[in-house]
């Protein structure tokens, strides 16, 4: 079926190469779902393939997709392994913005960006806390850095870090005492006094290998102290709005077109005995499979709607889109459970076998309620903007 979204001859070669990666993801999937452990050779797959180089400026030897292009990619790719889709998100996401905000120095993100497209870098920004939650709250993190001699020495600990077994390139946040300032500071996989331990154990998203992160006395130079701000304030990172974080709603939707077309392919093909056609013939399932249809048409629309505005808008203009940026991750989010719970409805009680793909799609799907931004703070956001 065409893709009303694909506009270009570039995006359809994206979107092909991202299903043929996906397809090859797909075939190990459930073995690692089942298994619980991170999707470490899914990883080294895409890496392989260059997809660590989508959102890299071709300048650097990327693809130079933008944010668009990169939501389709990422859509298509979730539909095989939703996990190794999220870690590579974050990744291509925040390179995005890296590109767009020029929050590293030139030259560090040069050699990331070759790095990556090479295959031997990905990066993720771990700020959450047991004590503070998401940073996207605003809290104070615990974490504290200390400066010493020639840099800070870092001391703490992170939870939820997405691809913690695979990063070359960390970004944390800590609080600067002395200064009253909270840093955003680059460590590299294997700094003496980095540990990750292994915590991530969960009913969703199960490859993701989002661990905790001990920081002791972590070694940090002054060169890779990235950005000091005031406690509550954007990070430089931060100043465009933020618009790569659409990868998250673009993965879940990934998840709901698998399980969409799971469902589709079994009503058209399972004839009960008791009915002697098969139940697609059924109105109560053309119904169902018909509310899917408006559900992800509306989803699609408002979440490319938004980022091919937000690639249209200036960079004066984007910071402005955080509500519409919102909007589009809740619309989209909301629209992929109700998809995946309606193809659960559609294939009745065999959704539930472990032998089906779609008992994973329903725990996967669940994950992105927990991914910012937050609906309880769109709908804040929403709400201002009609009010005030």
């Amino acid at each position: 079926m065409t893709d009303a979204r694909i506009r270009t001859e570039e995006e359809r070669a994206i979107v092909q190469w991202a299903a043929t990666l996906s397809d090859q993801l797909s075939e190990r999937a459930k073995e690692y779902d089942e298994a619980g452990v991170f999707v470490y050779d899914q990883i080294e797959l895409l890496q392989r393939a260059g997809y660590g180089g989508l959102t890299v400026p071709k300048a650097y030897g990327g693809k130079g997709a933008s944010l668009y292009s990169f939501l389709l990619a990422q859509e298509r790719l979730a539909e095989g392994d939703s996990s190794a889709a999220l870690v590579m998100g974050w990744s291509l996401g925040i390179t995005l913005s890296l590109q767009d905000t020029h929050a590293w120095p030139d030259a560090l993100f040069e050699t990331f960006c070759r790095e990556a497209v090479a295959g031997r870098a990905l990066v993720n920004a771990c700020g959450s806390e047991p004590e503070t939650g998401s940073p996207s709250r605003g809290g104070r993190p615990t974490t504290q850095a200390i400066a010493c001699d020639g840099g800070y020495q870092i001391t703490g600990h992170k939870t939820w870090a997405t691809g913690s077994l695979k990063l070359t390139h960390i970004i944390v946040t800590a609080y600067i005492p002395d200064l009253d300032r909270v840093g955003e500071f680059l460590i590299r996989q294997g700094a003496p006094g980095l540990m990750i331990e292994e915590t991530w154990d969960t009913m969703s998203m199960r490859g993701t290998g989002s661990n905790t992160l001990h920081l002791n006395q972590v070694f940090v130079p002054a060169k890779d102290a990235l950005d000091i701000i005031e406690p509550g304030a954007r990070a430089r990172r931060s100043t465009d709005g933020s618009g790569w974080l659409l990868h998250i709603p673009a993965t879940y939707l990934g998840v709901a077109n698998a399980a969409r077309r799971y469902a589709i392919d079994f009503a058209k093909t399972y004839a009960p005995n008791s009915l002697g056609k098969p139940i697609a013939t059924v109105p109560h399932v053309r119904d169902k499979i018909g509310r899917i249809e408006l559900l992800r048409d509306t989803a699609r629309t408002t979440l490319y709607d938004v980022a091919a505005r937000y690639d249209a808008a200036s960079d004066a203009d984007r910071p402005k889109m955080r509500t519409d940026l919102g909007l589009a991750k809740v619309v989209a989010m909301n629209a992929a459970l109700e998809i995946v719970d309606l193809a659960m409805r559609v294939v009745g009680g065999q959704s539930l076998w472990k032998s089906t793909p779609l008992e994973r799609y329903y725990r996967d799907v669940r994950a992105g309620l927990h991914n910012p931004p937050m609906e309880d703070a769109v709908m804040a956001q929403l709400a201002s903007r009609a009010l005030e």
